[in-house]
């Protein structure tokens, strides 16, 4: 071993060119390694489970015992479709000789089509002390058909009313029966007026289920009404409805067309004609996704009686949907243009004159804003503000009709002015298991005038209530209230009154309210009897100047179905 090292020493001294020299014996020796002796050793990555102790306070809670009652339910087991009979009847008679008879018609259940009649009277003698003959009647004959095909319905309906009232509205002392004996008798239009509506109308609508299509409704409604006074009128109006869905916008627009043709007979005056064509387009447009709605649009019309004019009305709307609709504020702005004729006029004040004279009215704006809701699930409610000014706005006025010197029942003329009015009101609805039902609202009215003294007949204030109890199906109670407010009336008028004469008196008319209570019993579900008290304050309260109403009216009678 060393001689392997002495060799190797030599060999590397060749290689590096160098020389060594040992001198002596050379032991080399090699001293011992300590080694450190690690095996590997298995590791489980699953610690071993602590035992864990629960310690429990000695604490006891005190919960107070709470029942709570559970309201009774009754089960009725009922048919998939009860019996429905096509059927019904109601006659009844009270003072004053009112005759009351109801009749309703009606096919049935029907996936096709459908048919029914509708037929009303009712007549009275009046009965009205200190004043004139205030008989009155009132006729009405209703007949429809509807037709269901897959992607339109389609209903006609053919119409007359015949209604005929007493100019009453002069003193006692003036009776009928004195001036019967004065020659020659006074014609028929100077104590009564007598109104014949004859009509029908024709609509068809879309029934698509896909909201992209464009949905429409159109309809042909035509009226020839008459009076006694040989006023003759013949409207005719065509109207449309058309939309479409876009995502979350609405595109659409209404279309009317309204054709009126007006004659009318006077005394010493030349025959009145008045024709006219009124043309309104109201395009708009509207978004919403879901809690909001914004609709915006414009009424657009052209109205050809007497003079040719053209109107522009701004209309929008938008509300917003508050805590899933527990409230729901809203603004929005209103205008349009209003027909008036001879049908429109006398259903506002069937008093009025035979002959009177016609002016379509406009709504220039009616800005309003609101808040509507619910306060729970049986209560909701809707309080709003509106402002608005309506341009030829028609006011009525009482006048004297004279014949032969002798005065007659006073006949209310139409003015036409315009009339600013702000509206702040409310109403309140409760309805409860279908059982009960109860409703309420409140109207402030002010007025600004512009030609005429005042707003004549309008009330400063309008107050409603009604309720409606339903007790088992057996016992239905029905109660309404009106209260109106304070109200200026003209005092009647000489019978040469006209624009240019003075103006007139003013009168106060006080505020009334007027209740009335219905009493209904089903002794079955076919048979039942009423009862009707109107008038309950039997107050002779006058809506017009010098027409009172009657006081506490009963009338009783049954009904049956069949």
């Amino acid at each position: 071993m060393m001689a392997a090292a002495i060799l190797a020493s030599a060999a590397l001294s060749a290689q590096a060119g160098e020389e060594y020299y040992f001198n002596g014996i050379y032991n080399p020796t090699l001293s011992d390694v300590n080694k450190i002796n690690l095996q590997p050793q298995p590791f489980d990555t699953i610690l071993p489970a602590k035992d864990i102790t629960y310690q429990l306070l000695s604490v006891k809670g005190e919960v107070p015992a709470h029942v709570d009652s559970i309201e009774a339910a009754r089960l009725n087991i009922q048919l998939a479709q009860e019996k429905l009979y096509k059927g019904f009847v109601k006659a009844g008679f009270g003072l004053y000789t009112t005759p009351l008879a109801e009749l309703y018609y009606d096919q049935g259940r029907s996936k096709s089509n459908g048919y029914g009649l509708h037929f009303r009277h009712m007549s009275s003698n009046g009965g009205i002390g200190d004043r004139g003959p205030s008989d009155y009647s009132f006729n009405n004959v209703d007949g429809f058909y509807n037709a269901y095909l897959p992607k339109h319905a389609l209903e006609g309906r053919v119409m007359y009313d015949r209604r005929r009232v007493g100019y009453y509205g002069y003193p006692a002392t003036d009776s009928l029966e004195n001036l019967h004996q004065m020659p020659p008798a006074p014609p028929g239009d100077a104590i009564k007026q007598v109104y014949n509506d004859i009509g029908f109308a024709f609509r068809v609508k879309s029934l698509y289920k896909d909201s992209t299509k464009l949905a429409h409704e159109a309809g042909l409604e035509v009226h020839n009404y008459t009076n006694l006074s040989n006023s003759r009128e013949l409207n005719v109006k065509l109207d449309a409805l058309l939309s479409t869905r876009q995502g979350s916008e609405t595109y659409g627009g209404t279309v009317i067309i309204d054709n009126n043709t007006y004659r009318a007979d006077r005394d010493t005056l030349p025959e009145l004609r008045q024709n006219g064509t009124m043309v309104g387009i109201s395009p708009f447009v509207s978004t919403t996704d879901g809690h909001y709605l914004v609709k915006v649009g414009a009424g657009i019309f052209v109205d050809a009686l007497g003079k040719t004019t053209f109107h522009f009305y701004p209309q929008a709307y938008a509300h917003y949907r508050l805590f899933d609709d527990i409230l729901v504020p809203y603004v929005g702005v209103d205008g349009r243009r209003i027909r008036n004729n001879l049908r429109s006029l006398t259903r506002e004040n069937p008093f009025i004159e035979g002959a009177p004279f016609q002016r379509n009215s406009s709504l220039m704006y009616d800005l309003y804003g609101g808040l509507r809701g619910s306060l729970s699930r049986d209560i909701g409610f809707d309080v709003r503000i509106s402002q608005s000014r309506t341009k030829d706005r028609p006011l009525f006025l009482a006048r004297e009709t004279d014949y032969k010197g002798v005065r007659y029942g006073d006949q209310f003329v139409a003015v036409y002015d315009r009339v600013d009015q702000l509206d702040i009101g409310g109403e309140l609805r409760y309805s409860h298991d279908e059982h009960i039902n109860v409703h309420g609202g409140l109207h402030v009215f002010s007025y600004k005038k512009d030609e005429q003294a005042e707003a004549w007949n309008l009330p400063i204030y309008a107050i409603n209530l009604g309720a409606v109890y339903d007790f088992q199906d057996k016992l239905l109670l029905k109660v309404e209230a009106q209260f109106l407010g304070r109200r200026k009336m003209a005092r009647s008028l000489p019978a040469g009154w006209n624009d240019l004469s003075p103006a007139p008196e003013t009168v106060d008319a006080p505020g009334f309210v007027d209740l009335y209570l219905g009493l209904e019993y089903r002794y079955t579900k076919r048979l039942g009897v009423f009862l009707d008290f109107s008038n309950l304050s039997a107050s002779k309260y006058e809506r017009w100047y010098n027409y009172p109403v009657q006081r506490g009216l009963v009338l009783g009678g049954a009904t049956f179905a069949f």
